[in-house]
């Protein structure tokens, strides 16, 4: 794949303490449009913590919210248990920064994979039909000169292509563990969030953010350079948008989800 082994903790330099938290050292070449750590790296900590503390439990869901900006720098990283069950466990998860100022809480549920049936159903949800294939798409490009997005960069976010009205983002794993397919899923959903609501704006100079993202995983793990998110516009009214999303690893069916999106007047 042309990528050097190195699992997820490795290349967001993360590193674990003996009483259960976690340190990150989180780059500049990770943040997003409005000047700090993409959401969907935020979002997948969270995942990657909550798994270190139930080993062995396989993710299913996420549910997380950006409470704060983060600035590149020290992320201290909390997880919680709130409930170890037979089957689930439900883990809290709280990203602070270098400050101490709580930037994003997660809540992840975790199952015990021995408890599942192996019981499978054929569903006939499309795939990567009608799409570009990932290194032949549309590129994302810099806004300008004096303005760069440092995760272009870092993920190689391209448009694929259109699927029943969601806009599909292909975008690069930058690290190589097909057990870190969730937190691969986590980064591509939340930068996909932006263009179906940015193609909506007719020229409106209004900042986008999305504060929320929540995923339910399907299970599927894969071994993969780059996932594949599809994001549709669900609705627009009085400034709040709300997206559906799907991620893909090929034709795995890794994630689907929602988001909200606000949109915020100049000031």
């Amino acid at each position: 794949m042309g990528l050097r082994a190195m699992d997820f903790a490795q290349r967001l330099q993360g590193t674990a303490s003996e009483d259960g938290e976690w340190r990150f050292d989180l780059a500049e070449e990770l943040n997003g449009g409005f000047g700090g750590t993409n959401g969907g790296n935020l979002a997948a900590i969270c995942v990657f913590a909550a798994r270190a503390l139930a080993p062995g439990r396989k993710p299913v869901s996420l549910d997380a919210r950006f409470i704060r900006s983060f600035r590149p720098g020290l992320a201290r990283v909390v997880p919680t248990v709130l409930n170890a069950g037979r089957t689930l466990t439900t883990i809290s998860v709280d990203i602070f920064t270098a400050e101490g100022k709580l930037a994003t809480r997660g809540t992840v549920s975790l199952v015990v994979r021995e408890a599942l049936a192996e019981f499978s159903v054929t569903t006939d949800a499309p795939a990567g039909n009608g799409l570009m294939a990932y290194g032949t798409g549309k590129p994302w490009r810099h806004p300008g000169k004096n303005y760069r997005i440092p995760l272009i960069d870092t993920f190689a976010p391209e448009y694929l292509g259109k699927r029943d009205s969601a806009i599909a983002t292909g975008v690069k794993v930058i690290w190589e563990d097909p057990s870190a397919s969730v937190e691969a899923a986590c980064v591509a959903a939340d930068i996909s969030v932006g263009p179906p609501v940015a193609s909506q704006l007719s020229g409106q100079q209004l900042a986008i953010p999305n504060p929320d993202l929540s995923l339910r995983f399907t299970g599927n793990e894969a071994t993969a350079d780059h996932v594949v998110s599809l994001c549709r516009l669900e609705s627009l009214a009085n400034g709040l948008a709300t997206t559906s999303l799907e991620v893909r690893a090929g034709d795995e069916l890794l994630a689907v989800g929602i988001s909200t999106t606000t949109c915020l007047k100049g000031t």
